[in-house]
């Protein structure tokens, strides 16, 4: 629109912004959506669905605890949000995050990394820095929000330590068991000012993410697949790509494969396998967050299981160490007796809805059921997912059962 074009200017060039080839992939249905998160590829693009938070029934107010968001009423900066947060005794003795600045080069650093249980000293810090003049206020950025100890999910039951109340995780039900791994255990809410944002890297997990951006515009770029993927996020590791960018900064986003226009509302899904960075460009404080999941897909599971592995070409400083890795697959047979045991009990995919589920939801899992590619799909990605474990994971050879190889074999 005219008024995101004003917003945009400034920002990042917008002949890359307006590149038709750098364009996300836009679907009109909670049902499109969530079919291509099942069984779709998605690597290389953003997938988004416009107004997802209303059309899944993820709106904040029913997403988030109500003491963020009255501690989000009326800000206009994160120095503001985090000087709420101070005032809350309760709050902080209840959450941790990381609250991350930028240097004059451009990389973005958190403040006192060895807190990472002490949310009130990372706040005193950063509010002593800006007081000081030694940091840029506007370009302050609160990350991975959560919350200090586990707590029962109200909806799912399992253990987790997500502020969030309800997620895609939710809305799909019985099919989220057919992907390979889904974490909302550590799901992060993320919020920014204008031009703040997080810094270039690749997660530490090949996985994909799944974001609900409550509130704000922001960019997403997004680097192919491969060597430039490495390079760019090695070159440029952390650096948070502010106006006005910087020559080198200018030269990776040429490089991009995706620059993305995130609106208020909407949900999206990418790879966060590849290099990617976001920045906040709205006037008002961005509010998001983001599950990580690995679907069943080939092309995701052969991502997914080069993470740690030194010899691979996509390995970069800061992926997960084989041994931590190695937990994540144990969740993954867990994933996968899950899916066996579906397919024993009740004939397939997503054939029983849990008592509690909204009505809202009901609907979206009725069509899902009835979606005879999604039933075949998710079958043939089940059997080659399993095959792909055994083969190319000793860990995972050695630990997967008997039911789950009988499963995929007769599919």
């Amino acid at each position: 629109s005219a008024a995101e074009r004003r917003m945009l200017q400034g920002t990042w060039p917008m002949e890359l912004l307006e590149d038709p080839a750098r364009q996300p992939r836009l679907v009109r249905t909670a049902h499109e959506f969530l079919r291509e998160l099942l069984i779709g590829n998605h690597l290389g693009e953003v997938l988004i669905l416009p107004q997802g938070v209303d059309l899944l029934g993820l709106r904040e107010q029913e997403s988030l605890p109500d003491d963020l968001l009255q501690s989000l009423d009326g800000c206009k900066s994160v120095v503001e949000v985090l000087g709420k947060f101070r005032k809350n005794g309760s709050f902080l003795s209840r959450h941790k995050a990381g609250v991350e600045y930028v240097d004059d080069d451009g990389e973005q650093h958190g403040i006192l990394p060895k807190e990472r249980r002490n949310l009130r000293a990372r706040i005193d810090e950063a509010l002593a820095l800006v007081a000081a003049g030694k940091v840029n206020p506007d370009l302050l950025y609160l990350a991975e929000l959560r919350l200090l100890e586990q707590r029962e999910h109200p909806i799912g039951g399992d253990k987790v330590k997500t502020i969030c109340l309800r997620d895609v995780k939710d809305v799909i039900g019985p099919f989220a068991t057919w992907t390979a791994y889904w974490d909302r255990h550590d799901e992060g809410v993320f919020l920014g000012g204008k031009w703040s944002g997080k810094g270039v890297h690749i997660d530490q997990v090949l996985w994909s993410n799944v974001g609900k951006n409550w509130r704000g515009h922001k960019l997403l770029a997004a680097w192919p697949q491969g060597e430039t993927s490495v390079q760019v996020a090695t070159d440029l590791e952390d650096h948070v790509f502010a106006p006005p960018l910087r020559q080198r900064h200018l030269d990776a986003m040429r490089r991009a494969a995706k620059i993305v226009l995130l609106r208020p509302g909407d949900v999206y899904l990418f790879s966060g396998g590849t290099a990617h960075t976001v920045l906040c460009v709205s006037d008002d404080v961005a509010l998001g967050g983001y599950e990580s999941i690995c679907t069943l897909h080939p092309a995701h599971v052969d991502l997914f299981l080069q993470t740690a592995g030194k010899g691979s070409s996509l390995w970069v400083d800061g992926t997960m160490p084989q041994d931590e890795f190695d937990e994540i697959l144990e969740d993954v047979l867990e994933q996968l007796e899950g899916a066996a045991e579906q397919l024993r009990q009740d004939g397939g995919p997503g054939a029983r809805v849990p008592p509690h589920t909204p009505e809202c939801w009901r609907g979206l899992l009725d069509v899902l059921r009835a979606d005879a590619e999604v039933q075949r799909e998710l079958r043939a990605h089940f059997a080659s997912a399993v095959q792909a474990c055994m083969e190319r994971s000793a860990c995972m050879a050695r630990g997967m059962s008997a039911p789950v190889v009988q499963a995929a074999r007769e599919l």
